[in-house]
């Protein structure tokens, strides 16, 4: 069967930030149908200056490119190890599968490799004592037919950015975003901190959650880690993603940006520009992104839902709901850097799933023109100061 042909222009950057002494993100960029990795500028595994972007133009490519972000947690040695080691088996699980053109049997696929991964990081972490509760965060990603597939353990976060609009189509597995999910209000769920609710390698096993989601010629993807979405906002996020940069500018920019906003974790972005015969135009202008998580316990249209069912499992483990917030109820791994993994005592009662609700919030979506009078000038007069300094210290 002829398949439309598909292009991509990746570029990815990585940088300590301005208060680590080690940077303990990990990106991946790999070509599944030749099998092997792509090498991207030296700068991408440790500075914040991209080179040039990376081409695919391919109309009999059956899966094309994977894309993984990994943020890793347990210490200077243990968070390095883990994050590469996540990255790597990622990529030698997805290429050794079958190729296919279904993005359900990719998703599951994903899956697995995902689950492969915690399983190979954990192992590692049990016998190394000094790599004992180390852990990552993972994003990985690919384009199968029209649609992007995203596996997510954690907050590192997968966006669209189309017609200057900015969407969220990944949810963090955080504790912030279950008490937000459980009805808690947002200065509660502000103070929570940056826990998670889970990490490759941190137990014997973890649900990363699936996104599948309908691409348009012309979008931008974006994964990166919390290094730089906690610190820069989706506003400035889609500014600095949009024509006419270019993806490579778009990568430094954005590394720029959160260096310039503090710089205060690891920080790692990739970026992607979608285009070619395979993907349709948008319709209009409100044919925009639209979160839908994949569920492997389902088959067909039940399987494709706007709830977070992954999410709210994870919720129900720990107790959200029933006393959120007391020390006795809930434990956390500490482990270096913003993050602590959550997780439940034996002795912690099930919530009924009737506690949390059916629908999650929508995703963020950002669109500049939204804003209005005072808001608006103020918010412009932000976002011009700092992409200003953004370019300055991405170094034009």
């Amino acid at each position: 069967m002829t398949v439309a042909p598909l292009d991509l222009a990746i570029a990815a950057a990585s940088d300590v930030g301005t208060v680590r002494e080690h940077n303990e993100d990990y990106l991946l960029v790999g070509d599944l149908d030749a099998g092997t990795r792509v090498e991207l500028a030296p700068a991408a595994a440790a500075g914040a200056q991209p080179g040039p972007p990376t081409s695919w133009h391919d109309p009999e490519a059956d899966r094309g490119a994977l894309l993984v972000v990994c943020d890793g947690m347990g210490g200077v040695e243990g968070g390095e190890v883990a994050s590469e080691l996540a990255a790597a088996v990622m990529w030698r699980e997805m290429k050794g599968t079958p190729a296919t053109r279904d993005p359900e049997v990719f998703a599951r696929l994903l899956r697995r490799a995902a689950r492969v991964a915690n399983h190979d990081v954990h192992a590692m972490a049990e016998r190394e004592p000094g790599l004992r509760g180390m852990g990552t965060t993972l994003s990985a990603a690919g384009v199968v037919d029209d649609r992007l597939v995203v596996a997510t353990v954690g907050d590192s976060r997968a966006y669209i950015l189309r017609a200057g609009a900015l969407v969220q189509v990944t949810r963090d597995q955080s504790l912030q975003q279950a008490l937000l999910a459980a009805g808690h209000d947002s200065l509660e769920a502000a103070n929570a901190g940056g826990a998670i609710l889970q990490a490759l390698g941190v137990g014997e096993d973890v649900e990363p959650s699936l996104s599948i989601i309908e691409l348009r010629r012309g979008d931008r993807v974006l994964l990166c880690s919390d290094g730089l979405h906690g610190l820069v906002g989706d506003p400035a996020l889609a500014l600095l993603m949009s024509p006419p940069h270019s993806v490579a500018d778009a990568a430094r920019l954005l590394i720029a940006a959160a260096r310039a906003a503090g710089g205060s974790d690891n920080i790692t972005a990739i970026v992607t520009e979608l285009g070619g015969g395979r993907l349709a135009e948008p319709a209009d202008a409100d044919d925009l992104p639209r979160f839908r998580e994949f569920d492997p316990q389902q088959e067909g249209d039940p399987a494709l839902t706007s709830t977070s069912h992954v999410a709210r499992r994870l919720a129900q483990r720990i107790g959200i709901g029933i006393g959120v917030g007391d020390d006795s109820l809930l434990r956390s791994i500490p482990v270096t850097g913003q993050h602590a993994v959550m997780q439940s005592q034996n002795r912690l009662p099930r919530v009924p799933s009737t506690e949390l609700p059916i629908e999650l919030d929508g995703p963020a979506r950002t669109r500049l023109g939204e804003l209005g009078g005072i808001a608006w000038y103020w918010y412009l007069v932000g976002l011009a100061l700092a992409c200003a300094a953004a370019w300055t210290l991405g170094g034009r």
